[in-house]
């Protein structure tokens, strides 16, 4: 039986095998297995009982021969391979069968298992084995791949196959057929891992790609194709040096032979800095598949008239992008690329070039405020949504406002819209503006970004890939967009100007007074807002005739002629509407124009207004009606800013000073209160605890269910609080006291770096104003949230400075648990210079403050710092005691209270030799963090594991835990950064990869070294140096 190694070929004829192969996949249609694993079987959705293991083999050798004989010597050759064979082995396997046979026929399904000479067959439905998909993915991708298909869906392909794998193949069997089953399954899914891998760089959507790869590395250091992958994750990560190392630890494990062409073409593309590896610039053609589809647009302009022509143009020029087959080794140009010509600069259409297929396309539109440019960018982009089926992204650029949006904030919404954890949000413009082509890289998504003020706004918001294409609007013409096809937009032709004045108003109406109607929209100059303004007027006066409304535009137009001919047309409509508003409609119209906010929630304008929400939502639905107001998403209201100007002047004119610093001080009050609900709910702790100071109480505000709706509240309403606070710092009569809180909600419940630089700036601004002011408490707070956060960016030595005047601001007494939390925020900071012993001294004082508060949740907090120094001090006795007390104080506060004493507790273990039960600690820490929502103690708790597994000499383990923290790490803390490259290069050292823990080691040295930290520097040096 030993040269029996392949299955017997049936003697049946074709004709009748193939009706019967037909008849039993019919009547097995629901009967299907799974091998990726352990066997197993199912009937619908009944699992089969598949017998004793040896049966098991049976059964798995049938399956794998894929409805072909298997004769009996080779069932017996598959299942004992000459050792320990039964007396009859020939008996023991059709006793086998037999039972199989029975199996199936209990649930009429037997027809499948035939015999066939002295030999059996299983016949299946193709898709009944799970090892058929697994098997036929990689040449599907393949396929894709090459007809086309965007890196995110070959990609999806191949992840659908890996998902498969639940286990080791045919777990639990020991004969040879499944042991060469299980080599050959596991070498394929390697396979497919490489390739779902490289796509994976590719898209460079992965920031924890480095660490999965690193694992793999490590089992698997022989596979240069993986090594590749791993030299491009860590280059896209921007550790250069380290993907450079790898390749160096390559050719050193090789002996002096050169490594694969692959893999040397790859290093000295790095070496010379090809763009085309850079995620922004590489040319890939998918977002992930697990990307959402954002749906962005405002609805459409319901009266929305005319405009034919120019709607057909730019929906012909939009409909025409889309992604070409570039040069693999050329990265497709981008619209924003300074060095390209400006194709299209006409103020007529012009056809776009064949070549503007392989680039994004953009349309630009511009005209006078008023013309209709937003109706028209919405009503085109509505038409096009089947044309760009990755979803819409819409920004109001605010370019008419005082202060135009900030292209930074944009890219934020728009990452978040993507999909993007606001953890994964970080950096600079240019480092968002990077991730924000990255992410749409491959995708067919349509980016409306309406009412811009110049250029420099619009480029960094522009796409890279091809799929994708831009419609802009501006009250002026936007020079310096490479391939932009531009359209001015004119005033409305006469007849559609009536047309849009009779949708308004009804055609009976406007058909009564033909020449009235001319006359009307003529005095409207023809411009959509004003119109739009004065026909929504009649509409609601139904005793007004159109002679009447053309007499009053009449009357305001001859008190309005000092204006400029542009001008007079809007501001006579918007007179002519406002003289028609009720008493309280126009307080309303007035009021609401004071926030610098581009829109303000329904709850917040309510308060502005003093009113409940209920009665505010009717007066500002009657402006929507009257289209004096805009309501393009649930509960928010926005003025069209030439509208705002004109109320400004109204409430400049009508309202006192005093009624509108009223109205502010209600909105301020508003949010000050909501704010602190929304830290109590996002923290889980008592409200009293989140007040640093005493504010006195005001308005009663917003109350949540959950720390996410929280959390979703204060990035909402984020723009209006920092408007709030920069009024409460140029108008001394509002509550200063009142904006220095709210900056201290805002750093505590926004605590990633998405937001810290704006928070940090209001601080500062705000600490300014308190110190000319002379008030002592508000300063204190500031410069507290500014020293804390500056803390947390690792900024230690402005942070030393911050606290330290915040801690002499308290001295009075006044603020005893402000002063509590700046100590030990000192001791902190302390602690990083190695001062241990002023650290102690600071947390001590501290901790009798709290005691004194009867804050225990809070003293338990500012134990874990103490037990931390004390442990650093030797003193492990103390360190222990305090961090255990520390515990037990928050052992019934929510997870940050129980989650940040665990990490305390874990570290003291750490440092006084009990390292299983810190890495338990630190392990019972890091999920409770991870669900929070804060990366920078989640990248905490991943380097004390990282540390702990080094020094008990478990270097993988180590490189696992340091990987896997220090994506989190660069994003929120220099310092736990260098701590994991630290950790990460010395477990390397020992893994036998010198080049990489090198490059490791010089960048923690690097870091250290520029944060003023000394003895870590010389840590890491010591390490370096072992290395030779």
């Amino acid at each position: 039986m030993q040269g029996a190694r392949s299955a017997l070929v049936s003697t049946e004829t074709a004709a009748g095998g193939a009706r019967r192969r037909a008849a039993a996949r019919q009547d097995t249609a629901e009967l299907r297995f799974t091998m990726l694993g352990p066997l197993r079987g199912w009937v619908g959705e009944v699992e089969l009982d598949l017998g004793r293991p040896q049966q098991q083999e049976v059964l798995a050798m049938l399956l794998t021969a894929a409805g072909r004989t298997v004769s009996v010597e080779l069932l017996a050759d598959g299942v004992w391979g000459g050792r320990d064979w039964p007396g009859n082995p020939v008996q023991v396997l059709r006793t086998h069968v037999y039972r199989l046979r029975a199996l199936l026929k209990q649930h009429a399904v037997d027809s499948c298992l035939v015999t066939v000479g002295d030999g059996y067959a299983l016949r299946l439905a193709p898709d009944a084995l799970d090892t058929t998909a697994f098997e036929l993915a990689l040449p599907q991708a393949a396929q894709a791949r090459h007809e086309g298909a965007p890196p995110g869906e070959v990609r999806a392909v191949l992840t659908a196959a890996l998902d498969l794998w639940t286990a080791e193949p045919l777990t639990g069997l020991a004969g040879p057929h499944a042991e060469a089953v299980r080599l050959a399954l596991t070498e394929r899914r390697l396979t497919l891992l490489e390739a779902k891998l490289e796509l994976d760089a590719e898209l460079g959507d992965r920031p924890d790609l480095a660490a999965e790869v690193g694992d793999l590395v490590l089992e698997q250091p022989e596979r240069q194709r993986l090594r590749a992958v791993q030299m491009l994750a860590l280059y896209r990560a921007g550790r250069t040096a380290e993907a450079l190392a790898v390749y160096e630890d390559v050719r050193r494990s090789l002996a002096g032979v050169t490594p694969d062409r692959a893999l040397s073409e790859l290093q000295a593309r790095i070496l010379r800095a090809d763009p085309a590896l850079s995620p922004a610039q590489a040319q890939t053609q998918a977002v992930p598949a697990e990307r959402p589809r954002p749906a962005g647009l405002p609805p459409r302009v319901t009266d929305f008239t005319g405009r034919q022509a120019e709607l057909d143009r730019l929906t012909d020029v939009l409909a025409a992008c889309g992604p070409t087959a570039p040069d693999p080794a050329v990265p497709a140009a981008t619209a924003s690329d300074p060095t390209t010509s400006d194709q299209a600069t006409s103020d007529q259409a012009t056809p776009v070039p064949a070549a503007l297929n392989a680039t994004v396309v953009i349309s630009a539109i511009d005209g006078i405020g008023g013309v209709g440019k937003t109706a028209l960018a919405v009503q085109t982009a509505h038409q096009l949504l089947d044309r760009f089926p990755d979803g819409q992204l819409y920004a109001d650029l605010r370019g008419a406002d005082r202060a135009p949006a900030e292209p930074v904030a944009v890219l934020t919404g728009f990452l978040r819209a993507l999909g993007l954890d606001d953890s994964a949000i970080t950096g600079d413009l240019a480092e968002r503006a990077a991730l924000y082509r990255s992410s749409l890289a491959g995708s067919q998504v349509l980016v409306v970004l309406d009412n811009a003020a110049t250029a420099d706004q619009v480029v960094p918001l522009l796409p890279g890939s091809p799929g994708c294409a831009v419609l802009i609007t501006s009250r002026g013409r936007l020079g310096g967009l490479a391939g932009a096809h531009h359209l001015r937009l004119d005033v409305l032709a006469e007849e559609e100007a009536v047309a849009l004045f009779t949708r308004i108003v009804g055609a009976a109406r406007a058909a009564a007074e033909p020449a009235q109607l001319a006359a009307v929209v003529a005095a409207c100059g023809h411009l959509p807002l004003a119109i739009r303004i004065a026909a929504s007027r009649l509409a609601a006066r139904p005793d007004w005739t159109l002679a009447t409304l053309a007499d009053r535009l009449a009357d305001e137009q001859h008190r309005l002629a000092e204006l400029c001919t542009g001008d007079i047309a809007v501001e006579a409509t918007f007179a002519l509407s406002y003289a028609g508003l009720s008493a309280d409609q126009a307080r309303v119209f007035r009021l609401l124009s004071l926030p610098e906010t581009p829109d303000l929630n329904l709850a917040c304008a309510a308060a502005l207004l003093g009113l409940e929400p209920e009665a505010a939502e009717d007066l500002l639905e009657s402006l929507v009606d009257l289209n004096l107001l805009e309501s393009r998403a649930f509960e928010r209201y926005r003025f069209h800013d030439l509208v705002r100007v004109y109320a400004r002047s109204r409430c400049a004119e009508e309202e006192s000073e005093s009624t509108a610093r009223q109205a502010l001080a209600r909105l301020l009050a508003f949010c000050q209160d909501t704010a602190r609900h929304a830290e109590a709910t996002a923290h889980a702790v008592e409200q009293d605890r989140c007040d640093l100071v005493e504010v006195e109480p005001g308005a009663v505000g917003r109350r949540f269910d959950s720390a996410e709706q929280a959390m979703d509240w204060m990035r909402s309403e984020a723009a209006v609080h920092r408007a709030l606070i920069e009024r409460c710092c140029a108008d001394p009569e509002l509550p200063l006291v009142r904006a220095a809180s709210l900056i201290d909600k805002m750093g505590a419940v926004l605590f990633d770096r998405t937001y810290m630089d704006t928070v940090a700036e209001l601080a500062a601004r705000t600490a300014a104003t308190a110190a000319e002011r002379g008030d002592q408490r508000c300063q204190a707070l500031a410069r507290y949230v500014r020293g804390n956060l500056l803390w947390h960016t690792s900024d230690f030595v402005a942070a030393e400075a911050e606290l330290t005047a915040a801690v002499a601001l308290c001295a009075d007494g006044s603020a005893p648990r402000l002063r509590a939390c700046a100590l030990v925020a000192l001791g902190s900071n302390a602690r990083v210079y190695g001062r241990f012993a002023e650290a102690v001294a600071y947390c001590e004082e501290s901790i009798e403050l709290f005691r004194e508060l009867c804050d225990a949740h809070s003293e338990g907090n500012a134990l874990g710092e103490l037990a931390f120094n004390y442990a650093k001090l030797g003193r492990c006795a103390e360190a222990r005691a305090a961090a255990e007390r520390g515990v037990e104080l928050n052992g019934d506060t929510a997870a940050m209270g129980r989650a940040t004493s665990w990490y305390k507790l874990a570290q003291v273990l750490r440092m006084c030799g009990e390292p299983a039960a810190a890495l338990s600690g630190a392990e019972r820490a890091l999920p409770l963090f991870r669900s929070l929502g804060v990366p920078a103690f989640e990248a905490a708790t991943g380097n004390l594991i990282a540390q702990i597994r080094v020094e008990t000499g478990q270097y993988e383990q180590a490189v696992h835990a340091a990987e896997s923290a220090l994506p989190l790490a660069r994003r929120t803390s220099e310092m736990l950064a260098a701590g994991l490259l630290r950790s990460l290069g010395h477990s390397l050292g020992r893994l036998a990869q010198p080049a990489r823990a090198r490059a490791c080691l010089t960048e923690a040295v690097r870091l250290f070294e520029g944060l003023g930290v000394s003895a870590e520097a010389e840590e890491a040096r010591t390490l370096l140096a072992e290395l030779g």
